[in-house]
């Protein structure tokens, strides 16, 4: 064998071969997707949640600012949202979470913005079960006597 052809012949050994190459790809995609995998199982739940559970906060702040115009001419329901403990505020924030989503949120804001009691009434009526409106009743009957 020459000297030209023994350097040829240990040059092509040099190279990488195609196979390792597709195979380092290949391994990275499936790493990718099982991480993307991960994430679309347990993380984005997770963030939903906590997003769900801000939104709702932010709920309950925005009804809380705006306590003249859902009571309108009635004090005592100013009155009741005002004065609301922490506690309270904590049930009505899991009450509108188990409710929320981005239609509905958007629905519930625009009839607090605009004052309407009446479609505020209508919307809990029919989304609210019984027992939820039960404890939103008794929450308002600790800070406002409406027997009157």
């Amino acid at each position: 064998m020459s000297k030209n052809n023994r350097n040829s012949v240990n040059n092509k050994s040099k190279k990488p071969s195609k196979n390792t190459a597709f195979g380092k790809l290949m391994c990275s995609l499936v790493i990718l997707g099982v991480v993307v995998l991960l994430f679309i199982n347990y993380a984005l739940p997770l963030l939903k949640k906590e997003v769900s559970h801000m939104a709702a906060e932010k709920t309950v702040d925005i009804i809380t600012q705006n306590a003249d115009k859902i009571a309108g001419d009635n004090q005592e329901v100013k009155k009741a949202i005002e004065s609301m403990s922490d506690e309270d505020k904590e049930v009505v924030t899991e009450i509108i979470e188990n409710h929320m989503d981005a239609k509905t949120a958007a629905e519930v804001m625009g009839y607090v913005n605009d004052g309407d009691k009446e479609a505020l009434m209508k919307f809990a009526a029919e989304n609210l079960t019984a027992e939820e409106t039960l404890e939103l009743i008794n929450i308002a009957g600790k800070y406002a006597d409406f027997t009157k």
